[in-house]
């Protein structure tokens, strides 16, 4: 089934080769500028060329031979100068796009384009032994839209949890845990403990070199088998992910796999192996194993001289297993842009080596996230948030602002909406612009309930089924949508058969932001339709129940897109 934007695209390449003027591949359609009061627009630069005429007089000849047909959402055509300018027939489109909604449910706006189709997303990644912060938020939470999106366009996704917990760095943590003893806490608390040891470690070893080298023995005995340290290993992991899942509970997070880098640690040889038969590495006198002159790359190491293995050793091996395991064509890496050359030199390696082809290796890169002084967070800085602390803080914040605005709901109720409106800001946050950019924690833009902020868009959902309740409906009784005429009713409408549209674009441009966009221009659209236009006290039942069932569309495809963005939208707030 087509969306109705779909439908009236197809219309219009439909009625310009009819006339039998413009052959159907040169007829290619364009959005109109907002100062145009058109909907679609034909260009006749390029047909007027191959045919050798004016591209005003073809447009103008067009204009007189289209015949609408019909039924068509076509309700009128004009030439413009080069430019043939195509309108939706207004009432049609209502009809067709109110329909398409309430037949669809909370499939409006799915696309079939990836049936048959797998996608990898590795998203979230946190490190074994530390909590998580807000540099894990950002990959956590555009990965987890990205999840949203491509399977709503049809993909099969699988969401992979890389997790560090591997390596050098985790030979710190060994050690540590081995000078220092075992935190006697429990989660986030326990976690901070382990994280201050880590620190207090590091800082000893600048001093006293054995120390570096003891941690680069408890790596290796990690890698090789050893039972103590493994058992340690093992205690880390199950602390780290139990306080994590808490944090992805609370975002509504849902990943598929979480396969630690120490999953892959029965391929690395291979993986070493295959590199250096390839001729895309060579081992050093030292032994160490050497990648360089790759794609005019810098040189770097796939096996240190001691042995052991590196996070591109363990990245290839990554690759190779979700190649077999999942016969993906796209690989998508939700990662910050600081691991740009990293992932670089992995795409290139694992095509160099004869693998991946045919399939798209895509680095979703992220910015950094600063506070409101405009300082970027860092534990070096000692102003690091925290994941749990940030929720919470969001939470707190978001429920002074449902006390205020809200307070005769039950305190269960009050409690759920302060939940999904202080989750929600903190998710929104960071996807209303591209993910390329920095953002900054401000708390009074991101709780704003008339801004560009997840409250003011949750606050119109729930304005549309406040109304709703008021009128005793709930949008689904008959209507005739061919009464909605005012123009703010069709400027709505308009927006909102959008929506499948915008998904395709997020989904090509990997960008949540689209959605975000297209969420808050509908609570715009919607808040000057219910200025201008009377709901419950509209001249006739009949244009009464038209605009309710107007105000339950709006509602549904709200919900639709923050629900692709992973936002709750609260029935009342």
């Amino acid at each position: 089934m087509e969306y109705a934007l779909e439908r009236f695209t197809a219309q219009v390449k439909a009625v310009i080769a009819a006339t039998g003027r413009v052959a159907p591949a040169l007829i290619e359609t364009a959005t109109p500028k907002s100062t145009i009061p058109a909907d679609v627009a034909f260009p006749a630069f390029r047909a007027a060329k191959e045919l050798r005429v004016p591209p005003a007089q073809l447009a103008a000849e067009l204009a007189v031979a289209i015949t609408i047909p019909d039924g068509s959402l076509i309700g009128k055509v004009e030439a413009v100068g080069p430019f043939l300018n195509f309108s939706m027939h207004p009432q049609r489109l209502a009809t067709a796009v109110l329909a398409e909604i309430a037949t669809r449910g909370d499939g409006y706006g799915r696309q079939p384009d990836g049936v048959g189709k797998t996608v990898v997303v590795d998203y979230s990644a946190p490190n074994i032994a530390k909590r998580m912060h807000v540099g894990h938020i950002r990959s956590t939470i555009i990965g987890q839209s990205l999840v949203n999106i491509f399977r709503a366009l049809g993909y099969t996704v699988v969401g992979d949890n890389h997790l560090g917990d591997w390596g050098k760095q985790f030979g710190v943590v060994l050690a540590s845990i081995a000078l220092y003893g075992t935190p006697d806490a429990e989660g986030e608390t326990a976690l901070e403990e382990l994280e201050a040891q880590y620190s207090r470690y590091a800082a000893a070893a600048k001093e006293q070199p054995e120390l570096d080298e003891e941690a680069r023995i408890w790596s290796l005995r990690l890698e090789q088998g050893d039972p103590h340290a493994r058992a340690l290993w093992q205690w880390c992991v199950d602390l780290t992910m139990h306080a994590a899942q808490r944090n992805y509970d609370r975002l509504g997070v849902h990943i598929d796999h979480a396969y630690g880098e120490s999953f892959y640690e029965d391929m690395l040889p291979g993986v070493i192996s295959a590199a250096l038969e390839k001729g895309v590495a060579f081992r050093e006198d030292g032994g160490a194993v050497v990648i360089e002159n790759l794609d005019n790359l810098s040189t770097f190491l796939l096996q240190r001289s001691d042995g052991g293995t590196l996070y591109m050793t363990r990245d290839v091996a990554t690759v190779l297993f979700r190649l077999t395991e999942f016969h993906p064509s796209r690989l998508i890496y939700v990662v910050g842009e600081p691991q740009a050359l990293h992932l670089r030199q992995l795409f290139a390696l694992t095509r160099a080596m004869g693998n991946a082809q045919g399939v798209d290796l895509t680095h979703v890169a992220f910015g950094t996230v600063f506070d409101a002084s405009g300082q970027p967070l860092s534990t070096r800085r000692g102003n690091m948030v925290y994941l749990e602390s940030l929720l919470d803080e969001a939470v707190a914040r978001a429920r002074a602002v449902v006390e205020k605005k809200s307070p005769d709901l039950p305190e269960d109720e009050k409690a759920a909406v302060a939940e999904a409106v202080g989750v929600g800001a903190v998710v929104y946050n960071d996807l209303y612009q591209d993910t390329k950019r920095n953002i900054t924690l401000d708390w009074e833009r991101m709780l704003a309930t008339d801004g560009n902020s997840a409250t003011y868009l949750q606050y119109s959902h729930a304005r549309c089924r406040s109304i709703l309740r008021r009128a005793e409906a709930d949008g689904s009784a008959p209507s005739d949508a061919s009464l909605l005429t005012h123009p703010a009713e069709t400027s709505l409408i308009k927006h909102l058969a959008r929506l499948p549209e915008a998904l395709r674009e997020a989904g090509t441009r990997y960008a949540p932001f689209v959605i975000a966009d297209w969420c808050y221009t509908t609570a715009r659209e919607f808040g000057v339709f219910f200025e201008q236009c009377q709901v419950l006290k509209a001249e006739s039942s009949e244009l009464r129940a038209a605009r309710l069932s107007l105000v339950a569309a709006t509602a549904h495809a709200l919900k639709v897109g923050l629900g692709l963005l992973g936002i709750r939208a609260p029935e009342r707030m």
